[in-house]
């Protein structure tokens, strides 16, 4: 069954639950999303866990309901805290979908280094994407989204199969860790609102569970990344957005357009309309600038996943060995390659 076409290719400034009941049943092929994360943010207000959970319910039963028996979910969550004490969400949302009915094939973890440092407990440093399926027949194309092999063109030495390719040439499958960059300062994707999606991590659920012309909905779209991907290669898209600031922050990533000041949503859809106008860049500035001159997309810096990959990797194996080091009361290198004498007490463990 096709989506009505009036609510198709659209951000809706509509709250999600009128939208949803406005959507044909099994109508959509993808649902990803972000919720609201019940922790009082500035942009959500907080309630009560239960409350929420509610709610939560009532927008899931929905979604399984507008969604394809070839369709998936994947739907973002962090973490519920009240008073100093951790609730994950996706352990309260993963019920609400069994219960429908629905399949689970992934916990993703999307991991990140950096983020607010915690004083009395571990820091935290990922978030999970929980994928759910309608039905065991579910589109999912490995091929779209494969990464590189760690050992590119590694060949098997013994055995039928010496001197042939031990693993795909065209690379690997990605995982459930996921280590794409957050949305924060210095990011070209970086808009007013305090907590997006990249494009990259929707790009990979778009390209693995749909084809071209299918329908890709976001139920809490925010600043429009869902809509936007799923424009980009060739996808249909529907979202809902409550906040008015956000929903025209949407729009205007949508039109690549600058407005009547010259501004843009953010640094990426400027560098686009530059590059298809051939106009200055300096002529334009983007909402979220500070202080500096905007520059060309050859001369930013993004990185792709693998890149954030392997930093991690270096980085905690920087940790596990000075850590290790310290215990022991040896020398260990820093992240730089320097050298600090670690020391032991019987109160602490630190490096001079």
């Amino acid at each position: 069954m096709s989506v009505q076409i009036n609510l198709l290719d659209k951000i809706h400034l509509i709250d999600c639950l009128k939208l949803l009941k406005e959507i044909q049943d099994e109508s959509i092929d993808l649902i990803v999303s972000s919720p609201p994360y019940n922790i009082g943010k500035e942009y959500e207000k907080k309630r009560v866990l239960d409350i929420y959970l509610d709610e939560q319910k009532e927008v899931l039963k929905e979604c399984v309901r507008v969604l394809k028996k070839t369709g998936s979910i994947f739907w973002q969550v962090g973490a519920y805290v009240d008073n100093g004490l951790l609730i994950p969400l996706d352990i309260k949302v993963f019920p609400i979908l069994e219960n429908l009915n629905m399949k689970a094939r992934n916990r993703i973890i999307w991991a990140r280094q950096h983020g607010l440092h915690a004083s009395n407990k571990f820091s935290c440093r990922h978030e999970a994407i929980l994928w759910f399926t309608k039905s065991d027949k579910y589109k999912f194309d490995l091929d779209n989204i494969r990464v590189p092999q760690k050992y590119q063109n590694k060949k098997a030495y013994r055995g039928i199969n010496k001197g042939e390719f031990s693993c795909n040439p065209e690379g690997k499958n990605p995982g459930d860790i996921w280590l794409f960059r957050n949305v924060k300062h210095n990011h070209e994707e970086q808009t007013i609102h305090p907590a997006q999606f990249p494009e990259d991590l929707i790009t990979r659920i778009v390209l693995s569970t749909t084809k071209e012309e299918d329908t890709v909905l976001d139920p809490y779209i925010g600043v429009g990344t869902v809509a936007v991907v799923a424009r980009d290669f060739n996808r249909h898209f529907i979202g809902a957005e409550l906040e008015e600031k956000y929903y025209n922050v949407a729009l205007r990533r949508l039109s690549g357009l600058p407005d009547k000041n010259n501004s843009f949503p953010n640094l990426k859809t400027l560098r686009s309309y530059v590059e298809k106008t051939g106009e200055p860049i300096e002529r334009f500035r983007f909402d979220t600038q500070v202080g500096r001159i905007p520059t060309e997309g050859s001369k930013s810096k993004v990185y792709p996943e693998e890149y954030h990959i392997n930093e991690l990797y270096r980085r905690l194996e920087f940790e596990e060995n000075s850590f290790s080091a310290r215990i022991r009361n040896e020398e260990a290198p820093d992240d730089n390659g320097f050298v600090h004498k670690a020391k032991t007490n019987n109160k602490q463990i630190s490096l001079l």
